[in-house]
């Protein structure tokens, strides 16, 4: 039976099914599963996850329903077996065992001797023939199974070549090599998957870092239930030393938060009464009464998780790669041994000597370790970057960023901080409460950082009057009616004259907001912000990485030359409107791979038409986590050259993976030609050496190497 393990999209056509499957063996097993299953009808589109198993299924519901499509799903699979979780086949492992143990015992039978059984039954074999024998039975049954279900289906995988090599060594009377060839792949198999478990659960991991049970205060009483149990505007009870388990808001108390589960920031916050908190980080130094604002299933750690583990179905063109080279490489290498066995054997050669060779040629025709090598290492590098407070919503944002070769940053809570100080500049005598008044009223429903500043200002809120025909001119600023009156709030352009003492004050490089009827400003605003602390360190690691930090800004150009000047940016595009911001963007792009990095709210034109958008936002805000292909949690711009350099490191590991899997490869391949291999030394050097090999190198990428600069 097939076990779903979840479900997306809504009630209207088409849906989206997932199904949890025995991860497939090779990437041609997987392609050859989605054709079939892309064939049925009402299916509109196919995915299988090589890594942990998952068929993600589009349909029609009109054509098929969810019961059927599971039948249908179990009759092409054929001989994939439906697990969940980390469940797996025991008896499979069980037989791999006792094939070890027989191909053991046979080989300790024939160095001590061996022991001719001429006499038992007639039958002229020795003992460690008839134990090799049986563990060559042991452990090809599974093997077997899988390529009958493999001939019924029509898919040629690896299941069917291995079995294919068993019982042709066994029918040329190499017992050993049989047992050994049996042993060696079940081994690889487990390998294989202990690898994609591991990848699985570093996923997992990520959530196991909020406990499971809560203190709940009801009535007056400290009831201990799971998180799943505990409601929005409940309150739960946290001590010193323990991990809170829900979002929420503080309601009592007061304490030092560490926040690194969730940002890589080990430095810690303080946390009292009116402070948002979050599932998986830990309270230090004193009880915390905490009002929870949001379910178990969609904390901020819950929804982490779930992008990191839909990254991993996102694809990198490495991968495609990949897949595309299987594809073409498993038929090649078959055809490559039926001309091995058949034209030595046509021109007189060894047909015995030849058949065998081209026996080892079917071992090392699936590129299984190849196939393992490239999402272990992406999802590895996915889950340290989450790890890190770096969310990263794809591979292929991942390889993308590793060749980027210019970082465009807006200024305003990029560069700087974000929070804006405002002061009011009357201008001809105008009253400061009026100036105030004004702008407020037309900055009310933006969430700029300077429309923030402005309301600051404000004393009453409340009284504020009301705006007709209000319009927003983006990246220029707003304007609307109050009393019957036009007025305006933003650049010196809307204005059709500018006092002496403007033009004065916007030459000194100081950054004003004018407010005034379209004529002539009656006052300025003056705003002034600071730069992050840790933008200058940044941007100097990101130059030693060879990438290039470009200023774009909507802000005035003495401004944002007086940014950059200080932190050493040499190109610099001022007073954009955002159609030039994105142009701008575009162009970087053809320069050589283009960043940008923005506040996720202001800059999504240019977001999304970078390479790879990064969004600058606190945790728990979700346009930070929407926003971009990346969302730096912490809200810290030293992400950015870590995650440059986790791309790089990544691709290279990524890279060195292919190459050791194709070079073992070829490597077995020349001495099955020069008849130096045997099928034992084939599968291990070609399948467990290499799965060995590319799953510890990718599992290097969550060590701590992270932070190092990488060019």
């Amino acid at each position: 039976m097939v076990i779903p393990v979840g479900r997306t999209g809504d009630v209207r056509e088409p849906e989206t099914r997932e199904l949890r499957v025995t991860p497939p063996h090779c990437p041609t097993c997987a392609a050859q599963l989605e054709r079939r299953l892309a064939a049925v009808e009402g299916v509109t589109d196919v995915e299988v996850s090589t890594l942990d198993g998952v068929v993600r299924v589009t349909y029609d519901p009109a054509s098929i329903d969810a019961a059927e499509l599971d039948r249908v799903v179990t009759t092409i699979g054929g001989q994939i077996s439906h697990v969940e979780g980390e469940d797996h086949d025991h008896l499979e492992e069980g037989l791999t065992l006792a094939s070890g143990l027989f191909l053991l015992g046979g080989g300790l039978a024939y160095l001590l001797g061996d022991i001719p059984l001429e006499a038992v039954g007639g039958v002229g074999v020795s003992l460690s023939t008839i134990l090799f024998g049986i563990g060559a039975a042991l452990g090809g049954f599974p093997v077997v199974r899988r390529a009958f279900a493999e001939l019924r289906q029509r898919l040629l995988g690896i299941d069917l070549l291995v079995s294919i090599a068993i019982v042709g060594a066994l029918a040329l009377g190499e017992t050993f090599e049989a047992a050994a060839l049996a042993f060696l792949f079940g081994l690889a198999e487990w390998l294989e998957e202990r690898a994609a478990a591991r990848a699985r659960r570093s996923i997992r991991d990520l959530l196991d870092r909020a406990p499971k049970r809560v203190t709940v205060l009801r009535g007056g009483r400290e009831i201990e239930l799971p998180v799943e149990a505990v409601s929005p505007g409940e309150v739960i009870l946290v001590r010193p030393g323990e991990t809170i388990g829900l979002d929420g808001v503080v309601a009592r108390g007061r304490s030092s938060v560490s926040e690194a589960a969730i940002t890589g920031e080990s430095t810690p916050v303080t946390k009292e009464e009116g402070d948002p908190v979050y599932a998986g980080t830990l309270v230090e130094d004193g009880s915390l009464e905490i009002r929870v604002i949001r379910p178990a299933g969609e904390s901020t750690l819950a929804r982490i998780a779930a992008l990191v583990e839909e990254a991993q179905h996102r694809k990198a063109p490495v991968e495609r790669f990949v897949d595309r080279f299987a594809r073409y490489y498993t038929p090649t290498v078959v055809a490559i041994a039926v001309l091995v066995a058949l034209i030595p054997t046509l021109l007189g050669l060894s047909a015995r000597e030849w058949i065998f060779r081209a026996l080892m040629l079917l071992v090392i025709a699936c590129p299984c370790a190849l196939a393992i090598s490239t999402p272990v290492a992406m999802v590895s590098a996915l889950v340290a970057a989450a790890k890190r407070g770096i969310l990263v919503k794809g591979a292929a944002a991942l390889e993308a960023i590793a060749g980027v070769r210019f970082l465009a940053l807006d200024k305003t809570g990029t560069l700087t901080t974000g929070e804006l100080r405002a002061e009011v500049l009357p201008l001809n005598g105008a009253d400061p409460r009026e100036i105030i008044r004004i702008a407020a009223a037309l900055e009310r429903g933006s969430e700029h950082p300077i429309a923030r500043a402005i309301r600051a200002l404000a004393e009453d809120s409340d009284s504020l009057p009301e705006i007709e025909d209000f319009q927003a001119l983006p990246g220029r600023g707003v304007r609307g009616r109050i009393g019957g009156e036009e007025y305006v709030v933003g650049r010196p352009e809307l204005f059709r004259e500018l006092p002496a003492a403007v033009r004065e004050l916007l030459a000194s490089g100081k950054s004003a907001v004018l407010v005034g009827k379209p004529e002539r400003p009656i006052g300025a605003i003056l705003l002034s912000d600071e730069l992050r602390p840790e933008a200058k360190w940044a941007l100097a690691a990101l130059r030693e990485l060879r990438v290039e930090p470009v200023l774009l800004t909507g802000d005035r150009a003495p401004v944002a030359q007086r940014v950059a000047e200080a932190l050493g940016i040499r190109e610099v595009h001022a007073e954009l409107l955002p159609e030039e911001k994105l142009a701008l963007v575009e162009g970087l792009r053809e320069r050589g791979g283009v960043a940008f990095v923005g506040d996720g709210i202001n800059d999504a034109p240019a977001l999304a038409a970078a390479d790879v958008g990064i969004a600058m936002g606190d945790i728990g805000t979700d346009a930070a986590i929407e926003a971009g292909d990346v969302a730096l949690m912490r809200d810290d711009l030293r992400g950015v050259p870590e995650l440059v350099g986790l791309g790089r490191r990544a691709l290279r590991v990524v890279r060195a993976n292919i190459a050791v899997s194709i070079l073992l490869k070829l490597v077995v391949a020349g001495f099955a030609f020069a008849g130096l291999a045997s099928l034992a030394l084939a599968v291990l050097i070609g399948d467990v050496g290499a799965s060995l090999l590319v799953t510890g190198n990718a599992m290097r990428l969550q060590g701590p190497a992270l932070g190092r600069q990488e060019r």
